[in-house]
């Protein structure tokens, strides 16, 4: 994997990446792998990990299923690595509504990773969060217990000043040599109310609001949203009127 995003950095990005040896640096941050703990300078995901801006985990086939089996993982979206370690796809996504052991959309991810090959496969997903914080380790259980037992997560409810959304850009790759699956997480947060300035704030806000108004119950739980999604399709509601 190391290999392989030095060689894409270094013919892709020779401006914000540069040769050092046997590896690449970001310019500016010449020696960064100094300072990693002793232990894991010649780590290759811990190396990897200070190049680019995305959380990289590797997932392994066993007899179990694919398994994750390695990660550098700096900004979770309410999950922790500790939490998940070791664990395979279908104990990884228990907490997901419809994708627990046993059911179907368990077992076509398993057999999508199966019948990955070299090419990247890309996807998206989003939350809403209450502040700008890149770092949400809160497990699943916990988020779940604080979001149906307080009225809001927005304080006085003021969805204008408080709510951001949070997209995480994943990308799936079965490396060469391995058989590994490189994925990787990117976040991108941003204030909701900045879809106000978009020229097409009228189709994003209707596109949103449908989203939101098709969750069922165990959805808007597992998305902290079961006391707020009314505030949200409301002021969506307001954007889309104002186009």
């Amino acid at each position: 994997m190391l290999d392989l995003l030095v060689a894409h950095l270094e013919a892709a990005h020779p401006v914000t990446h540069r040769r050092n040896g046997a590896g690449v640096e970001p310019a500016g941050f010449e020696g960064i792998t100094d300072r990693l703990p002793p232990a894991l300078r010649e780590a290759p995901l811990a190396k990897a990990s200070l190049l680019v801006q995305e959380d990289l985990i590797l997932m392994r086939r066993d007899e179990r299923g694919w398994r994750l089996a390695a990660g550098s993982l700096c900004f979770p979206s309410s999950w922790s690595l500790r939490e998940k370690f070791g664990k395979p796809l279908q104990e990884i996504h228990k907490p997901v509504p419809g994708f627990g052991p046993g059911t179907r959309p368990a077992e076509l991810i398993n057999r999508m990773f199966d019948g990955l090959q070299g090419q990247a496969v890309e996807r998206f997903n989003w939350s809403i969060q209450a502040d700008d914080r890149l770092y949400h380790p809160l497990s699943n259980v916990e988020r779940i217990d604080r979001a149906t037992n307080r009225p809001s997560r927005f304080p006085d409810g003021d969805v204008n000043a408080h709510a951001f959304i949070r997209v995480e850009r994943q990308t799936l790759r079965k490396l060469p040599v391995s058989r590994d699956i490189l994925f990787t997480i990117r976040i991108h947060l941003d204030p909701l109310k900045l879809l106000a300035n978009h020229p097409d704030r009228a189709i994003l806000a209707a596109s949103f609001t449908e989203q939101l108004l098709a969750l069922d119950q165990q959805q808007l739980d597992y998305k902290g949203l079961t006391a707020d999604r009314d505030r949200l399709v409301a002021f969506l509601g307001r954007m889309a009127g104002s186009a």
